[in-house]
């Protein structure tokens, strides 16, 4: 069973947006976490180590993605709005309606995902899969100079979603796949940590 402290940092290190390019604040989080118990370093690639028995043999390495799937600002037109690219492997049916939250140069900007009205499109379009490039995001600005001021191209966005619990001990998140592995692997290194062997134990949240 998990703790009550371990299933707390596990909804942080979940909640904390950190698509793949850009996992820095969920690295962040999981170093924070690990140097309560164990030898914490990092390199210039952002993966994260946690060490349990430095001087034991073999070395064993547990490793897990710390980065999720996302989206990076393609463009921005003259009326404002925002044309996303995918970071990673999208169906972009599950974006249309949401809302995003970019990671902006000055802090967090919010949007929503639109596409062209239902009742603007030819029978034959209705019937068609969104394809990412009928997306756009409105971020509130009335055009491009006031967009351009919160977001640059190149700035990367998550769903701006929360983990919630469900019955039966389950939980639904945005990042849990593959983020969940870097908590899986820092946790069985805080097990091993309470009554360590001969090896010597890495675990590695990786980017």
């Amino acid at each position: 069973m998990l703790s009550e402290s371990s299933i707390a940092f596990l909804k942080r290190l979940l909640d904390t947006p950190a698509p793949s390019g850009f996992e820095g604040p969920a690295a962040k989080i999981w170093r924070e976490e690990a140097s309560k118990f164990a030898k914490v370093t990092t390199d210039v690639a952002g993966n994260s180590m946690a060490e349990i028995n430095p001087g034991g043999s073999p070395t064993i390495m547990l490793d897990g993605h710390i980065d999720e799937i996302g989206l990076i600002v393609q463009f921005i037109d003259d009326e404002g709005y925002v044309y996303p690219s995918s970071i990673g492997g999208w169906d972009p049916q599950v974006l249309v309606g949401q809302r995003i939250r970019f990671l902006g140069r000055d802090g967090d900007v919010l949007g929503v995902v639109g596409k062209k009205p239902i009742h603007l499109m030819k029978t034959a379009d209705r019937e068609q899969a969104s394809k990412m490039t009928d997306l756009w995001v409105d971020i509130g600005a009335a055009n491009k100079t006031e967009a351009e001021a919160r977001l640059s191209v190149g700035d990367p966005g998550v769903i701006d979603s929360k983990t919630i619990e469900f019955p039966n001990g389950r939980i639904v998140s945005r990042s849990i796949d593959d983020r969940i592995g870097a908590f899986v692997v820092l946790e069985a290194l805080r097990r091993y940590a309470e009554k360590p062997g001969a090896a010597r134990v890495v675990a590695a949240a990786t980017t």
